[in-house]
């Protein structure tokens, strides 16, 4: 299922990451100390209720988590939640962050499920779930250093079932307007390849690439 009719992302959100082994949120400073050794990421997400998901009342994502692979104490995480529980519009958000190469899996997320005022429950996955014989069967994404790479527009699907999701730019002219939004905001790192590369996943999202690569010189 295809995010139709995404528009030009002009702002990105600036919320900094608090532990110190995750990535942080894409600054000049950051960017000038750490490239070409690291790479940014740049998605959405939307926090906001969907109501009437899938039978319930309403749902909300409210966690989403990827770790770098492979999986360690001290593998460096993004760590992301919900700014707020109560206020949050329907809508995507956008974030960029700066991370060391690799390749990054779905370690948990957590989806609160409504289906009454009074009958308030979790849907919440970990590492148990979403690894199989310690390999990522939820889904992954990379990055390489001195790259921007997008991976795609997160939010809940609620066809069937109440479950994370995976949505995407499908058009090289949005793509290019996403790019252009970008390198406004962030002059900085204009100058950088931008990737069209989804974060790749057969149970929170369908395969999809763009007929010809997407990326920006």
């Amino acid at each position: 299922m295809a995010y139709r009719h995404i528009s030009a992302l002009l702002i990105f959100a600036c919320s900094l990451a608090a532990a110190a082994d995750q990535p942080t949120a894409l600054d000049a400073r950051i960017f000038a100390k750490t490239m070409p050794q690291t790479g940014i990421v740049i998605f959405n997400i939307n926090w906001g209720r969907k109501w009437g998901c899938a039978g319930v009342e309403n749902a909300q994502l409210q966690r989403l988590s990827f770790s770098r692979l492979p999986l360690t104490e001290t593998s460096a995480k993004l760590d992301l939640k919900t700014p707020s529980k109560l206020f949050v519009e329907d809508r995507f958000l956008p974030y960029a962050y700066v991370v060391d190469p690799g390749t990054y899996a779905i370690t948990a997320f957590d989806v609160k499920v409504a289906k009454s005022q009074r009958d308030v429950g979790h849907i919440v996955a970990t590492v148990e779930h979403l690894f199989e014989n310690g390999n990522p069967k939820g889904g992954t994404f990379e990055v390489s250093g001195n790259e921007v790479v997008y991976i795609g527009h997160f939010g809940l699907d609620c066809a069937q079932e109440t479950i994370p999701w995976r949505y995407y730019i499908e058009d090289q002219v949005s793509f290019d307007s996403m790019v252009s939004g970008f390198g406004e905001q962030f002059p900085f790192a204009s100058s950088l390849p931008v990737r069209y590369r989804l974060f790749s996943t057969t149970m929170f999202g369908r395969p999809f690439s763009l007929p010809v690569e997407a990326k920006a010189e």
